[in-house]
């Protein structure tokens, strides 16, 4: 069957929320992909991928192959064309093309740049996958264009830097770039036995010194753990090669107190309730980490250990405040609790200023409840995307949970700082235990303490107890999601590619059963009291800056009977909204082919 790009651009008007739908195929019967777009400060938009050929593009649009220098390691990589497209402002041409020579990358996944949204565009960068072995650093590479589709065309790779990635760090990419031009981002493997940290590119694509991370290679080959870097006593600022911070809990101190006056420090969790220790490893320990003598004696103060099996800890997301260029981190630690002999995943958002220094950390969860009482939380948590509200000063945080246990993610009417707040979905629902629901939480960038939150958990297929209809007219009829008790099910959010507007609206792609859809849809979801049957889908939703309600929720699957379910699928789909001047990419689940949204 013939496959197509589809892009389908919506665009909003903030005040009265209405669409016009723009649709442009692309693409002929290879496999073809859109990963990412970006709308550059001329009204053209960026578009990358990968395709098989190059052959759907009429022959009169320009072809740039880009050039570098050295070896970028895809030895087994599937024969493939990285791209970007320039497309016209009303989509109607493909003006540019820009590709890497077939078989150099498997794909373009995202494309960056290092000025605020809105304003003139700067620098551009990009991340590709690659495949190849670990000893030949298989993962992904980070590189910056040498021009911006601007001032010129880009014909080269300014410079590239192969980054070893498995799991998270190869599904996720995660990455960001500072208004200088830096780039922090994450290499290796989660939870394994071998290694990842964090590290910082300088403008030329080196790694370099963060002044007050607290791990720093030398440039003899040794190792020195302090901060800051200048203090090192084998020369000072001079003999450092370069900083990181490493997720590993063996022979290491990283993220722990090394003192006991900051070890058992007692701090505000964000949310009403108290935690335990400076550093976010702290719980998982009973003793402060000396770097000259590392220990790791378990259980922490709340019963939990780390996992014995897997020493490497998990770093998910980032991103960095173009203003400022403080960075953002989100990870897991996979860890043991003990009093119910189950393994788990227990998250942490992390804030660091320019520096290195941490400025803040948010579990998510209550530790120690505003009880007083000492608490674990059974669910695996994970750190699914970051991004920045400008516009509110907010870090915006997808997280997901597996189970649904009392001491979960924070619920959206329970928000310390303001007894008001509630969300669209203030909980999780219902009895079914053993699925992964998502969450969206705003924290202040000043301190971490959250303002807002709300589940993202779309009902299961045969439920009952739903409540009553949504008051708000444009969610057609729905039950209200805080009413009644339905069963929820299985709903992932997109991994890092969830975009903000300039008024603090928050836009996110997803995977669920029986999702929840609004009147101005493009496609609706047949409502449960009908008695049709749902079927897996993927969707887009743009809420409200305090998660009040979704402004917009619509499918992108393919149609299926309602009385079999037969048909539909889930698909690989990316968005763009005027108002969010960005795109969204939801991988997919199943191996359907490629829409673009």
């Amino acid at each position: 069957m013939k496959q197509y790009f589809l892009l389908f651009l919506l665009f909003f008007n903030i005040s009265v929320i209405a669409q016009n739908n723009i649709v442009t195929y692309a693409g002929n019967s290879g496999k073809e992909t859109f990963y990412d777009v970006l709308e550059i400060s001329n009204g053209t938009f960026l578009v990358c991928g990968y395709a098989d050929n190059l052959n759907w593009i009429n022959p009169n649009v320009p072809k740039t192959q880009l050039s570098y220098t050295g070896s970028i390691p895809n030895a087994l990589g599937k024969n493939k064309y990285g791209f970007i497209l320039q497309l016209s402002s009303d989509l109607k041409n493909i003006l540019q093309v820009v590709h890497f020579p077939q078989g150099a990358v498997e794909d373009i996944r995202f494309i960056k740049t290092n000025t605020l949204p809105y304003k003139t565009t700067g620098e551009l960068f990009i991340s590709c996958n690659t495949a190849d072995s670990d000893p030949n650093n298989g993962g992904y590479i980070i590189a910056k264009l040498n021009n911006n589709f601007i001032n010129g065309i880009p014909n080269a790779l300014l410079w590239f830097n192969v980054v070893w990635a498995k799991s998270y760090a190869k599904s996720s990419h995660p990455w960001d770039v500072t208004s200088q031009g830096n780039i922090y981002y994450v290499s290796g493997e989660a939870h394994g036995y071998d290694w990842s940290a964090m590290y910082c590119l300088n403008h030329l694509g080196k790694r370099k010194i963060v002044t007050n991370w607290r791990t720093h290679w030398l440039k003899n080959g040794s190792e020195w753990k302090g901060t800051p870097a200048s203090l090192n006593p084998l020369g000072g600022l001079d003999s450092v090669n370069y900083s990181g911070i490493a997720f590993k809990s063996w022979g290491r101190c990283e993220l722990r107190s090394w003192n006991t006056t900051d070890f058992n420090a007692i701090y505000p969790d964000g949310n009403g309730g108290t935690k335990k220790g400076k550093w976010p490893a702290d719980f998982l320990f009973n003793t402060p980490c000396d770097p000259q003598n590392p220990s790791a004696t378990s259980p922490g103060y709340n019963a939990y250990s780390p996992e014995s099996c897997c020493p490497v800890w998990g770093a998910s997301s980032i991103c960095v405040d173009k203003r400022n260029d403080h960075v953002y981190l989100g990870m897991n630690f996979k860890s043991y609790y003990n009093p119910f002999n189950t393994p788990d995943f227990e998250p942490a958002v992390i804030a660091f200023d320019s520096t290195g220094n941490m400025l803040w950390w948010n579990r998510l969860y209550h530790e120690i409840t505003p009880n007083g009482d000492t608490v674990g939380s059974i669910p695996d948590q994970y750190v699914d995307a970051l991004a920045i509200d400008y516009t509110n000063n907010k870090l915006v945080v997808a997280a997901r949970a597996h189970g649904n246990n009392t001491e979960n993610l924070w619920e959206g009417n329970t928000i310390n700082v303001d007894p008001n707040a509630f969300g669209f979905q203030n909980q999780f629902t219902g009895s079914n235990g053993n699925i992964h629901e998502s969450w969206l939480g705003k924290l202040r960038l000043s301190d971490g303490v959250i303002t807002n939150a709300t589940y993202v958990a779309e009902m299961a297929e045969g439920i009952g107890n739903l409540g009553t209809a949504h008051p708000d007219a444009n969610l057609d009829g729905w039950p209200n999601p805080n009413t009644g008790w339905p069963n929820v099910n299985t709903t992932y959010i997109t991994k890092n590619n969830m975009k903000i507007s300039s008024n603090g609206d928050v836009c996110i792609l997803g995977v669920g059963r029986r999702t929840i859809t609004t009147k101005n849809a493009y496609q609706k979801m047949v409502k449960p009291f009908w008695g049709g049957k749902s079927c897996w889908n993927s969707f887009v939703r743009m809420y409200d800056s305090k998660f009040h309600v979704p402004k917009y929720s619509s499918l992108v699957v393919g149609q299926w009977d309602t009385l079999t379910e037969l048909g539909g699928a889930i698909l690989k789909c990316m968005v763009y909204t005027k108002q969010v001047k960005a795109s969204l990419l939801l991988e997919d689940i199943l191996p359907i082919r490629s829409i673009i949204l």
